[in-house]
């Protein structure tokens, strides 16, 4: 039987993590102090969940905990770099971007639609669109056009990937699950349920 220190060590780093974001509120964004607090936040993102798997303490709580801190961490984020990408961005990065949020909107809405949830799944590459979006603050340093441009242009395409995949998983899946990672998944049950129909 776990302690209870032990069974809220996941919640603990989640409450660092929404503290952190605070903090950086307060700090020259993009300086080199900014720069540590915000990886050191993300790290903790990354670990939260695992810990709360491997120690077998998941619970309704410490969910909402996380997905309050991942809002106010991107909110934060996005408050702090935006004076920095007004200033650099071009009319084709705000293309890449406008095109890739409208598609991950109608993910929103088709999910919202037809399982009556203001939901998405989490595919293993809205995983690799969310750690891309997490590095993203990286390429700004020294303010490199090609850099940011090329991250951008790349990241882009893997989040309407991404965008893509979920809006699929939502039209062919017959109930939501948040075990659908990949379209995958759902073609394989759908399949697998037409076939016990069958016999």
């Amino acid at each position: 039987m776990q302690n209870k220190f032990v069974r809220n060590i996941p919640n603990i780093l989640t409450s660092i993590r929404i503290i952190g974001a605070i903090v950086l509120l307060f700090i020259e964004p993009l300086s080199l102090t900014w720069y540590l607090i915000y990886f050191f936040c993300g790290v903790t993102d990354g670990f939260d969940g695992f810990i709360a798997r491997k120690l077998h303490c998941q619970s309704i709580f410490g969910s909402i905990l996380d997905s309050v801190s991942d809002l106010l961490f991107l909110s934060v984020m996005a408050v702090s770099v935006m004076p920095t990408v007004l200033r650099l961005f071009d009319w084709s990065h705000w293309m890449v971007i406008i095109v890739v949020f409208s598609f991950h909107m109608l993910a929103y809405l088709i999910c919202a639609i037809k399982f009556r949830k203001f939901s998405s799944v989490h595919t293993y590459l809205n995983k690799a669109m969310s750690l891309l979006l997490f590095f993203f603050p990286f390429t700004l340093i020294g303010e490199i056009h090609l850099l940011y441009s090329l991250y951008i242009y790349i990241g882009g395409f893997i989040a309407f990937l991404s965008s893509i995949e979920i809006n699929l998983i939502h039209i062919f899946a017959k109930e939501y699950s948040v075990k659908n990672k990949t379209l995958l998944y759902v073609l394989r049950d759908n399949k697998a349920k037409k076939m016990e129909e069958m016999n």
